[in-house]
């Protein structure tokens, strides 16, 4: 057996992980006398850095009596590409002080480290070697040290290396456009992309793989002139292209590409399968996903792909709400043995929050400790949504206690959660440990805060909230500024409501409708009408809550009219099916003008039977007209519909009393103490 064999075996051993054969292979150079020879030792320092046991390579490396460039490089590449940049440059700095001098190998490794480690103070110091050992001509090296300065985060240094290199390749080109799509600096890549003289389809690629993940509306372009160019579209272009379709939801030109991809023969591949499945299922076609996902589910493709695909399918189902196909998907992949990751467990656990199913969620609670994902960070916010939103506060508190990192996202998620279930109280409480453990709080996380101020009237601590906000310079969110407008409505503080609203420079429907909404609350209809008509010139379509807002607005202000009018255009001109809320409005707004007949008119075109919102408001109507006929049959419609609610008892007896039926109020005024003692009114709000 000769030196070259022995060293293609190491070789062969590292890369194929049989480390019972290398280990053999080791013993059996010893005993031939071939242990102490440099070209072997390389090969074993190779071969136990491919098995990950980077100790016995750094002693073998240690013990061996001469060393040349290649044991040092060798050593320095293992830590590398082990994920161990610290100890791969502490190797490198050892090695200028051997008589052994770094070659272009070895400053492309020790770059690459820099890279890993983001370490830009280091690799500007091998610059600088580079640079005295006159090295700066080499294309490869120079293009290793612009990848370092953009993965350091210094793109100028980057540019400044890409200017002075003499000669560029496609690879200097491809590296520097890389660099600039990874910062968002788009008009930069481009600015490249059209200097370079030849670009190739990885140069094409990688601009329409950024412009894919940056969202920008320019990708369709780009594919179309890749394809002028004479360039073959790939199985790479196809997925981004089909990515940004997905996330600008152009359905029309991802079933373009769909066609393209059909006519040259792609469709086989699983990654663009993939691709087009999450395309489909994100412009809200779910059914011509679901009939790809069906052709392509047959276990064909790497385990990864398969997963990805069903990942794909299984969000789309989660997303469009067809939460009984996504369980029968769930079962399907865990029975035929693919390896769920992260994104499965995201979207389940997403499933048992859009369904408030905590028991859904505590079998997968158990699937996740068992895969070993309860310590992920995304993961364990989800679960402590799952479970704070299903009313497990003090469960989802415990998993929040034994999450090893507890990051913005973890604390917001516990922070909305408990806004949302109405535990205001803890609301604040956590917020306190959270700025106690020096975490930034962001506009997600304080307009959770500002719900609770909300919901407890909390004006004093309100204010507070909004100083924060624009001191941080999120006055400008849409997400603060609604929280703020209904935040000031809540505690009476329109004026300040409005002029938060009126400094916004972009309004969705969100935000109009918080105003409108806020003005109602308050008895300021002349605001919410003017708003709403604002609104509507602005190309706005207003929604159902919005039309909630304006005919309580027109309700308070008694504007009969101006009420009917809008809830006729609420389906004629805006699409929008009148709800429950919407007809309680209205009918409460006839019954106070004494418009009966219209009222019961009104009540009969109900999808379902009247609520007891609606008899409470006819009953008031009748008490205030005295209508005791009426009266006396919304009465009996209130008892059965809440016949164990004490302030439906509370509301009839004070209609009999303004109906003059005293005897029946007082008799009622004995059911409301045997029931329970009414509570006295209070006010929440902060003096």
């Amino acid at each position: 057996m000769n030196l070259e064999t022995i060293a293609a075996s190491l070789r062969g051993y590292g890369r194929s992980g049989d480390f019972g054969l290398g280990k053999a292979l080791h013993c059996h150079i010893i005993k031939c006398g071939f242990g102490s020879k440099t070209f072997i030792c390389n090969n074993l320092i190779s071969m136990y850095m491919d098995f990950c046991f980077s100790e016995s390579a750094h002693k073998l490396f240690d013990e061996m009596p001469v060393r040349n460039v290649v044991s040092w490089t060798t050593l320095i590449a293992g830590y590398t590409h082990g994920g161990r940049p610290n100890e791969a440059l502490k190797l490198f700095s050892e090695m200028e002080f051997s008589p052994e001098k770094p070659n272009l190998f070895t400053f492309s490794i020790a770059l690459k480290a820099c890279s890993i480690k983001k370490d830009l103070e280091q690799g500007r110091l091998i610059h600088d070697q580079i640079s005295r050992a006159n090295l700066l001509s080499d294309t490869i090296l120079m293009n290793s040290l612009v990848d370092m300065y953009i993965k350091s985060g210094s793109l100028i240094d980057a540019r400044k290396v890409f200017e002075g290199m003499p000669l560029k390749n496609t690879g200097s080109w491809n590296t520097m456009i890389a660099g600039y799509l990874a910062e968002g600096e788009i008009e930069e890549a481009g600015q490249v992309f059209s200097s370079m003289p030849e670009p190739d389809s990885v140069s094409w690629n990688t601009m329409i793989a950024g412009y894919a993940k940056l969202g920008h509306g320019g990708v369709m372009e780009l594919v179309h002139r890749m394809h002028m160019q004479g360039l073959r579209l790939d199985g790479f272009t196809f997925p981004c292209a089909l990515k940004a379709c997905a996330s600008l939801k152009k359905l029309i030109e991802g079933q373009q590409i769909h066609a393209y991809v059909f006519r040259l023969g792609f469709e086989s591949q699983l990654l663009v399968v993939t691709a087009l499945v999450d395309m489909y299922v994100k412009c809200g076609k779910t059914l011509e996903a679901q009939t790809l996902f069906m052709q392509r589910s047959d276990g064909e493709g790497s385990v990864r792909e398969s997963l990805a695909l069903s990942n794909s399918m299984l969000g789309g189902y989660v997303n469009n709400g067809h939460y009984g196909d996504a369980l029968e998907l769930i079962s399907q992949m865990y029975k035929s043995g693919l390896r769920l990751d992260s994104f499965t467990f995201g979207n389940i656990l997403k499933l048992g929050c859009d369904q408030d199913n905590v028991r859904l969620g505590a079998q997968v609670h158990g699937l996740v400790v068992a895969y070993g994902y309860h310590l992920d960070a995304v993961i364990g916010s989800s679960l402590v949504d799952l479970y704070a939103k299903c009313g497990r506060i003090e469960e989802a508190q415990r998993l929040f206690q034994l999450l090893p990192e507890q990051d913005n996202v973890t604390w917001a998620s516990l922070i909305a959660a408990c806004a949302h279930q109405g535990l205001s109280s803890q609301v604040f409480s956590i917020f306190k440990d959270m700025l106690e453990s020096r975490v930034n709080a962001d506009h997600f996380v304080l307009s959770s805060i500002l719900k609770a101020c909300s919901t407890l009237s909390a004006l004093a601590s309100g204010k507070q909230i909004h100083a924060v906000i624009v001191k941080r310079g999120y006055e400008t969110e849409v997400i603060t500024s609604t929280a703020l407008v209904d935040m000031y409505s809540k505690c009476g503080e329109i004026e300040e409501g409005i002029a938060v609203f009126d400094g916004l420079r972009d309004r969705d429907i969100v935000s109009w409708t918080g105003i409108i909404v806020g003005c109602a609350r308050n008895g300021r209809a002349k605001e919410a009408i003017g708003y709403f008509g604002e609104m509507l010139r602005y190309g706005v379509n207003p929604n159902e809550v919005t039309f909630v807002g304006i005919l309580s607005a027109c309700s308070h202000a008694g504007l009969i009219d101006d009420a009917c009018r809008y809830f006729e255009s609420m389906s004629h001109d805006h699409g929008v099916i009148p709800g429950i809320e919407h007809y309680s409005c209205m009918i409460d707004l006839l019954g106070r003008a004494g418009r009966f007949e219209e009222a019961k008119k009104l009540m009969a075109c109900l999808p379902h039977d009247p609520d007891r919102d609606i008899w409470t408001a006819m009953l008031g109507a009748c008490g205030i007209h005295g209508n005791v006929a009426l009266g006396k049959h919304a009465a009996q419609c209130l008892m059965a519909t809440s016949p164990n609610t004490i302030s439906a008892y509370v509301t009839l007896s004070n209609a009999y009393a303004r109906m003059g039926m005293w005897k029946e109020s007082c008799m009622l005024r004995e059911v409301i103490r045997e029931k329970g003692m009414k509570e006295a009114g209070r006010s929440w709000v902060d003096a």
